[in-house]
């Protein structure tokens, strides 16, 4: 029984911790810019899946302020890599 509640908690931390890494708002900016650069580089109107979102990276000087916006710039970045390769 003991093992049964180990395996509760520790399933309930990991879905606890992917349900806020995963609907954060530079996740949700991710996904959206990821989307957007792999159309523009492969001229495609098909969304592709997008990968797992990163761990977002400390803002530099440049960077903007919001969290979505920081999240799109980079999977815009990544998506158009992505669409290149295509």
């Amino acid at each position: 029984m003991k093992t049964f509640s180990t395996l509760a908690i520790a399933a309930l931390l990991c879905f606890g911790f992917s349900s806020v890494a995963y609907g954060s708002d530079f996740c949700n900016g991710f996904k959206r810019g990821y989307v957007a650069g792999y159309k523009r580089a492969s001229n495609s109107g098909l969304t592709p899946f997008a990968p797992f979102c990163p761990f977002q990276p400390f803002k530099g000087f440049g960077d903007p302020k919001s969290d979505y916006e920081h999240g799109y710039v980079i999977g815009l970045e990544k998506g158009l890599a992505a669409g290149q390769w295509r």
